[in-house]
């Protein structure tokens, strides 16, 4: 074998050693394990690794997208727009982000997230009007959404 060859194929298998690692650690998007590899390894020797990965189904935007939304709707206080920006900010594609929030956050879900929010601000004494909109506003919720969920929580 020719040496430039092996150097390439030396420089795969350690680029691809490494993706392992981290992903043995936690799930990652393409766009992070990428930003990650590309720290240590040339673009040359990623992009393969990163298809590498993605055939053997190691990678996957979308699987990683969808825990993500779910994680964030069950343990979170984010709205659809947070939720959204979290998703950009781990590299997630945005048709794909589009995707997994239009599948696995339904309004219902977002109005359910709503709802805990506005009792938890409530426990903490932040019990006026603007006091919550604000907060609801900040944490990405749709419009519709926090006005429907203060006028439940401020009419009744």
């Amino acid at each position: 074998m020719p040496r430039a060859q092996a150097a390439k194929s030396n420089g795969f298998e350690a680029a691809y050693n490494q993706a392992v690692k981290f992903l043995a650690v936690r799930m990652h998007t393409v766009g992070e394990l990428q930003a990650k590899l590309l720290r240590r390894f040339s673009r040359d020797t990623v992009r393969p690794v990163l298809k590498a990965l993605e055939e053997s189904d190691f990678l996957n935007d979308m699987r990683y997208a969808q825990i993500f939304v779910e994680n964030l709707k069950r343990y979170k206080d984010f709205g659809y727009y947070g939720i959204k920006v979290k998703l950009q900010q781990r590299k997630v594609p945005t048709e794909i982000a589009l995707a997994a929030l239009d599948e696995f956050f339904s309004p219902e879900d977002e109005m359910m997230v709503a709802r805990r929010v506005v009792k938890k601000l409530k426990r903490m004494k932040r019990e006026r009007y603007e006091q919550v909109a604000r907060s609801l506003s900040s944490k990405g919720f749709h419009g519709d959404i926090i006005s429907q969920v203060l006028r439940e929580g401020f009419i009744s």
